[in-house]
């Protein structure tokens, strides 16, 4: 076990001197490494960071550190000098930093994200103290089981910050900082993550009905959102020019982006040279949708088609299809304060309980997986880059199909031979009749279809 001797040196500054045995053991060779180059406070959280890496090594000299010079690496043949131990934080912002393939609004948040777990918080076997506060060398495996354990946050949030954590550990150990990624071993299982994640809220056609009505002028977008299922920074991006009321489609090619630090934008080159003042909104902009596939074109009903002709006519092609009173395109912490907490106020009141406007995407799905949609065309619809996204989030709302396997097996039972059957139907009682057994407008709404 290693320990730390404080020591006042002549110019009134503190130096900082970690003590071990090799190995661990009594009879080991007394070891030690002395800091004294920096500030008290820095000499100090070094001296704690190097001490901690000598425990993890099992009372040995870390892998790659030289005493009285820190890590040193190999370059081309030449060693090449660590000139200091790198905190996590530093490290972490420099990681960052450096990802290519990664928007300003994104940066910033993962910043944040990097600030958040240097100053994270949680019991250890010698009380409270910071897994990530310190020197990145100095993190190990039981730092991050102890964070992932003492960290009151969701598991979908610790597995988003367990990827950032995973991102900057192997950026360390590319450069020769640490000799192995603490959080190889941790990751939390999908099946944690699922079940520590609330219900997806859906409306019912009547609940979505009242609440469409409750918004008053506002109704209409909501109509669209959970007619189209497109998310709010996309249905709020809407152009006039982006509504084909003649093939009754929208279509999806841009969505608001948070600005990154010092109002950092990433605006697509074609998009860039339309922008007009009456584009601009505050802290965003406009950009890329969320990934490839959110770029759609999205096929609109009757109805929608309806809504969305009142909403365009006599606008200009590059005027917001939703905008506020003034014309200004619609600000999300605006539109929650004017427009959705009265709404929420207004629909419990009713007896309904409150949902996010991301809910309206959710219901969407709900709605169409009740008439019998097929699943690939809703992960088209929805822009998801995989159908196992789809499948993962909305897959339970599909029916269990227990009439048709009812029917299989006592079609075996009595001796028959099973065939695939291309077109059946699930009906009441559980009885199950082909397709071909009726004119399909007689289909009865809501009857599930099995291929």
């Amino acid at each position: 076990m290693a320990w730390i001797e404080a020591k006042k040196r002549a110019d009134g500054g503190t130096s900082c001197t970690v003590r071990w045995r090799l190995g661990g053991t009594r009879g080991g060779r007394p070891q030690n490494e002395t800091f004294g180059a920096g500030s008290d406070a820095q000499n100090a959280a070094r001296a704690d960071g190097f001490k901690r890496m000598v425990e993890a090594a099992g009372s040995r000299w870390p892998e790659g550190w030289v005493k009285g010079e820190g890590f040193v690496r190999v370059h081309n043949g030449e060693p090449a000098k660590e000139t200091e131990a790198r905190r996590f934080e530093d490290l972490g912002l420099e990681y960052v930093g450096q990802i290519v393939a990664c928007s300003p609004g994104q940066r910033k948040r993962y910043k944040s994200q990097v600030r958040v777990l240097s100053d994270v918080e949680v019991r250890g076997p010698a009380g409270m103290y910071r897994p990530f506060g310190g020197l990145v060398g100095a993190v190990a495996e039981d730092d991050v089981k102890a964070w992932l354990i003492g960290w009151d946050r969701s598991m979908k949030t610790k597995a988003t910050y367990h990827g950032l954590l995973t991102g900057v550990f192997t950026y360390a150990l590319e450069r020769n900082l640490v000799t192995q990624i603490p959080t190889l071993r941790t990751a939390p299982k999908k099946r944690q993550i699922k079940q520590s994640q609330s219900d997806l809220r859906f409306l019912t056609e009547s609940e979505f009905a009242i609440a469409a009505r409750a918004a008053g002028d506002d109704g209409d977008l909501l109509r669209v959102a959970a007619g189209t299922g497109v998310r709010y920074g996309e249905v709020t991006a809407l152009w006039v020019s982006d509504v084909d009321l003649k093939h009754k489609t929208i279509r999806i090619n841009k969505a608001w982006k948070r600005e990154g630090d010092d109002g950092a934008q990433e605006v697509p080159g074609w998009l860039r040279k339309m922008l007009r003042p009456k584009h601009v909104m505050s802290g965003h902009y406009l950009g890329n949708p969320k990934t490839p596939k959110s770029r759609r074109t999205i096929e609109i009903s009757d109805k929608l088609a309806a809504i969305l002709g009142r909403c365009v006519e006599g606008r200009a092609a590059d005027d917001f299809v939703f905008v506020r009173r003034n014309d200004a395109p619609l600000h999300q912490s605006d539109f929650y304060l004017r427009v959705w907490m009265p709404l929420m106020k207004a629909i419990a009141e009713k007896g309904i309980a409150s949902f996010r406007f991301h809910d309206l995407r959710h219901t969407h799905v709900a709605w169409l997986i009740a008439g019998g949609a097929p699943l690939p065309h809703i992960q088209a619809r929805l822009g998801h880059e995989s159908i196992t996204t789809t499948i993962d989030t909305y897959g339970h709302l599909l029916p269990l199909g227990d009439g048709l396997i009812s029917y299989i097996v006592d079609t075996a039972l009595d001796g028959n031979e099973i065939q695939a059957r291309p077109s059946m139907r699930l009906i009441a009682g559980g009885k199950t009749e082909t397709e071909s057994a009726r004119p399909a407008s007689s289909a009865a709404p809501g009857e599930a279809l099995y291929p």
